[in-house]
């Protein structure tokens, strides 16, 4: 039985569009049991001004269309606004919201749950960079699997956020994974992961680099603009679809199962993921 899935993304930049594009060929191409059945998007043609990210998403809206998948969008910019922008303003971060931001995810998602009854019925749904945090009536009403550019014992939030804590722990490895999405931020159940050093011979001269260049007084914008960044930021990134596309033909094949926002491998109950490690190192050797 065909593996049946969902797509939500903010469709915001080229990177989305490469990863509906790439999961969508592998499927045809290598039959793989598995469908995208609809596509969701949380902003709308005409909600916005002219802007490169409102370009983008035409973009990414025509290239769905192209492949034949219905494509669903209800905008968040239209549902409760004041709510949603005293709830912003009163948060500490996007992880820590206030009663009024929780009000309004939940208020929203409502709506974003009436949009998707309405829809085919699907197995699991990709978040795959859609950039709202989401609330109650999704994670009730779906089964969704998120990357996150860390190991499942790593930094939360951005990948950003996620670089900047690396670097100041001074880790020894960074790493990837998809997991089941639920309440607790970056938390979920772990599907599968892999991890890469950054230490080592062809480490060492960038972090030398980043201890003798940034100093405390340096902005946010030029940490981020440091190799050493950029570095950990391309060997996350290059590793983030091969590891989407092994974890989606591993539940195709009924190889890893979600039952119950539970994830069993070989029918045997599994905590901690499966270490892709190798598999991906392979897939990104061979693609450099």
């Amino acid at each position: 039985m065909a593996l049946k899935m969902g797509w939500l993304s903010t469709g915001r930049d080229p990177a989305a569009r490469n990863l509906l594009q790439t999961v969508y060929e592998d499927i045809a191409k290598n039959n793989i049991p598995a469908s995208i059945e609809w596509v969701f998007c949380h902003r709308e043609t005409g909600d916005a001004p002219l802007s490169e990210e409102y370009r983008q998403r035409e973009l990414f809206f025509d290239l769905a269309a192209g492949f034949n998948i219905p494509v669903a969008t209800l905008s968040h910019l239209r549902v409760a606004p004041d709510l949603r922008k005293r709830g912003i303003a009163e948060s500490p971060s996007a992880a820590e919201a206030s009663p009024a931001l929780e009000e309004w995810r939940n208020l929203f998602g409502q709506e974003v749950m009436k949009v998707i009854r309405m829809l085919p019925p699907v197995d699991i749904v990709i978040m795959a960079g859609y950039m709202l945090i989401i609330g109650d009536p999704e994670l009730e009403g779906m089964v969704l699997v998120n990357v996150h550019p860390a190991l499942p014992w790593g930094p939360r939030g951005t990948w950003q956020e996620v670089i900047h804590q690396l670097i100041a722990e001074n880790a020894e490895e960074q790493g990837i994974m998809v997991h089941v999405v639920t309440k607790t931020l970056d938390r979920g159940p772990v599907i599968s992961y892999c991890r890469f050093p950054i230490k080592g011979a062809q480490w060492d001269p960038l972090w030398d680099a980043w201890h003798n260049e940034i100093k405390p007084e340096s902005t946010r914008e030029e940490r981020e603009a440091h190799p050493l960044f950029l570095k950990i930021r391309a060997e996350g990134e290059i590793r983030e679809l091969p590891l989407l596309r092994s974890a989606i033909r591993e539940i195709a094949y009924g190889n890893i199962t979600i039952r119950d926002k539970r994830i069993r491998v070989g029918g045997m109950a599994q905590e901690n993921g499966v270490d892709l490690t190798e598999t991906i190192s392979k897939i990104v050797f061979q693609e450099k």
